[in-house]
Parts: C-alpha cells; sequence; structure tokens
C-alpha cells in the first residue's frame, strides 16, 4: 500500500469584503430548525445502518 502524504505550505489569510461579513453574519442568524445537528444525524445513521 503507498502512503501519500500532504503538506500545505502557503496559508493564504482571508478577508471578507463588508458585503460578505453582512450575507454572512445573515445567515448564521438562519432559523435553527431548518438544519439537522451532525452529530445527531452521525448518530441516526449508526444506528439505521448497525454500523
Amino acid at each position: 500500500m503507498q502512503e501519500i502524504k500532504i503538506t500545505i505550505y502557503k496559508v493564504k489569510p482571508y478577508e471578507l469584503s463588508n458585503k460578505e461579513q453582512e450575507i454572512l453574519d445573515s445567515q448564521v442568524q438562519l432559523d435553527k430548525n431548518l438544519y439537522t445537528d451532525a452529530e445527531l444525524l452521525y448518530t441516526d445513521l449508526i444506528k439505521k445502518y448497525n454500523l
């Protein structure tokens, strides 16, 4: 088996524009009932498929 190693050498900081930040901030405030918690989803899949 061949091992693959990935290394990130450069990390560029990314800054959002004011408009992008406003959009992100507005999305964070969306109704939480529309989303499923990832941990809950994972647990449900484990139970459903006996993993």
